[in-house]
Order: structure tokens, then sequence, then C-alpha cells
């Protein structure tokens, strides 16, 4: 146990006699909340509006085909026991394949949506990335870390970027 404490005690103590000497900026430290960042500035609202016209969109799509599928389920039920057995059968088959078709369509929907949003939102992020390494550089940070990491137990509400950040995306929206 002790032949470890004291290589150990010996590399601390170094480290502590040479930190003044690469250590002649001071510390600076601040963080970002980028899920905060991304809600609030103007590229990630807009994102958020054209992922939601496109899901308005989609919706309206989805209840026209539910509308129809409901309309040939009524008719099959009334006239389901009048009509010839082979009309009948190919009029079950039809309703069955548009059931399908219907369902296919919606899973290809919501693929292309989260596809999409994806998309939106890693564009937005590596946009505020480049925004928070430019604050960190002029603003000659140390470090500059994301407040949503789960490792982070407490940040200073001094050190928050993430207003700064918003500003300073909107700003570079409007050029």
């Amino acid at each position: 146990m002790k032949t470890i404490g004291i290589p150990f005690g010996v590399g601390v103590l170094a480290i502590l006699l040479t930190g003044p000497g690469w250590a002649a900026e001071p510390l600076k430290i601040g963080y970002v909340d980028m899920q905060r960042a991304l809600n609030q500035c103007e590229a990630g609202q807009e994102a958020k509006r054209v992922i939601t016209a496109e899901v308005d969109k989609i919706s309206k799509t989805m209840e026209a085909k539910q509308k129809e599928l409901t309309r040939l389920r009524e008719e099959l039920e009334k006239r389901g026991s009048i009509l010839n057995e082979n009309v009948r059968r190919e009029k079950e088959k039809d309703f069955q394949n548009k059931t399908r078709e219907v369902q296919r369509m919606q899973r290809d929907f919501e693929d292309d949506i989260r596809r999409k949003d994806r998309e939106y939102t890693d564009r937005v992020l590596r946009d505020l990335a480049k925004i928070a390494q430019k604050i960190g550089e002029e603003g000659k940070y140390t470090i500059i870390l994301e407040a949503n990491q789960p490792a982070i137990v407490y940040i200073s509400k001094a050190l928050d970027l993430t207003d700064e950040v918003i500003k300073q995306a909107n700003a570079q929206k409007s050029k």
C-alpha cells in the first residue's frame, strides 16, 4: 500500500510545483445548454416550424386515406351480405390491400419526418457548436462544457453562455 502512495504523492507534488508555469493564463470555464439554445434560437424554431408544417400536411393526407378506408369498410359491411360471393371477396381483398398501403404510407411518412427532424437538428447543433467554439476562442475560455452531460454535477449560473450563443446565432441568421 505504501509503495503505491509514495509515487502517487510524488506525482501530485510534481504537478503542483510545475502547475504555475504552464497555467500562466487564468482558468476560464463556461457552459452552454445546447438543448435550450436549439429550442430558443431562430434557426431551431424555424426548423421546428418546418417539421410541424410537414407533420400537419402528412396528417391531412393520412386523415383522407383513413376516411376512404372507413367508407370502404362501411360499404362492405352494409352491402357485403347482398353481394355476389366473388364480388364480395374481391372488395374485401381490395380493402385489405388499401389498408396495408395506408399502413406502409404511415410508416414511410414517420420515417421521413424523423429523418428530416434529425437533419435539421444536427445542422442547427453543428452551427451552435461552431458559435460556442468561436465564443471560447474570442473569450479566451479554457473549456466550455455542454450543460446536459450527465457527468456535470454543479455549474454556476455565472458561467452560462447559452444566451450569448442564442444571440449570436440569431444575429448570424439575420445576415
